[in-house]
């Protein structure tokens, strides 16, 4: 699926008002996201509580509610504390659609003479639906964004005041939160909560499977996808170390190198395009390609079938664009 929505994204033909029309429809979906999270942070219940997600995993993913919240232990920081996910199949999954948003939002807010102060908020929103998800690896890509768009920018002050909300975000968290929050940071640093070692324990499992079996053990035997067994499951915490338990070291070279190709023809056609409708996928594909890495690094997350398929058409997209503004060019 992720091949054909890459060939999708190399042959659709769109016109610039459609180019917008599907920013516009990606930032609706954010806005509707945190609107929900207002919600169901104001009735402390998750929206998949009334929904029957727990009954849907159980009878046809035959997974039983885990967690302290009976959903699943994503659903649920190491505190107890709710980690929200609106319409998204997890908090991860929306954590990941957020970095996406704030992608666009972003470039909108960089490239707009007339609704700047609209598509601030927007930045803003995207941010608020990330703190609702609880994702540590997505905040961190969210400094990851404003590090890249910086060098691509040529912005460097931007990596400076990016250090400084680095900084204060941090001084704020130990000098203002709840002291579940603030532990929280901590055990992350200290590898000392149950999911930081939980990590680790897969990632070591699933780099020993691959030393032991270069060419791979086979499809459906590592990460967290309804078709992988539990009672086979290799590891399953990162997705470069899943694609190499199943499909072996030449599969995960060529997966790496695939990721860091897309984000490098993104930033050619970006710095080639001249419009907002040229430039708007190669700079949201480069970007949130280059700040996915940490969430690729810590879950499965090629199964957040929302940015996975968005994410990977808007490279096929890019690639386009790369190769018929070269075109234009050299003419």
């Amino acid at each position: 699926m992720l091949g054909l929505m890459y060939l999708l994204g190399r042959i659709m033909m769109l016109e610039s008002y459609q180019v917008v029309s599907i920013l516009k429809i990606i930032l609706t979906v954010t806005v509707l996201a945190f609107i929900l999270n207002l919600f169901e942070k104001s009735i402390d219940t998750h929206f998949q509580t009334f929904i029957g997600y727990a009954n849907l995993n159980q009878d046809i993913n035959g997974i039983d509610p885990a967690g302290v919240h009976g959903l699943t232990y994503t659903f649920g920081a190491e505190s107890g504390a709710k980690r929200f996910a609106a319409f998204f199949e997890n908090p991860l999954g929306l954590a990941s659609a957020m970095l996406m948003s704030f992608s666009g939002a972003f470039f909108l807010f960089l490239n707009s003479k007339t609704k700047r102060y609209q598509y601030g908020v927007l930045v803003l929103i995207s941010v608020g639906s990330l703190l609702f998800a609880y994702s540590r690896s997505s905040l961190v890509g969210l400094f990851l964004i404003m590090f890249f768009i910086a060098i691509i920018l040529g912005y460097y002050k931007l990596i400076l005041y990016g250090f400084l909300m680095v900084v204060l975000f941090f001084a704020s968290i130990f000098l203002f939160a709840g002291d579940d929050l603030r532990y929280f940071v901590i055990d992350t640093f200290n590898l000392a909560d149950s999911s930081s070692i939980g990590h680790v324990v897969e990632w070591l499992e699933g780099i020993e499977s691959i030393i032991s079996n270069p060419m791979g053990i086979g499809l459906g035997t590592s990460g967290n996808a309804g078709g992988v067994n539990e009672e086979l499951k290799v590891g399953g915490e990162n997705q470069f170390i899943i694609f190499g338990v199943q499909l072996g070291i030449p599969f995960l070279m060529l997966y790496i190198s695939l990721l860091f190709s897309s984000i490098y023809y993104s930033v050619k056609a970006y710095k080639l395009g001249s419009t907002i409708s040229e430039r708007a996928f190669p700079f949201m594909a480069a970007t949130f390609k280059f700040a996915f890495l940490l969430p690729l690094m810590t879950s499965n997350a090629e199964i957040y079938l929302y940015v996975a398929y968005l994410s990977w058409w808007m490279v096929g997209y890019s690639i386009q664009t790369f190769e018929k503004l070269k075109t234009e060019n050299q003419l």
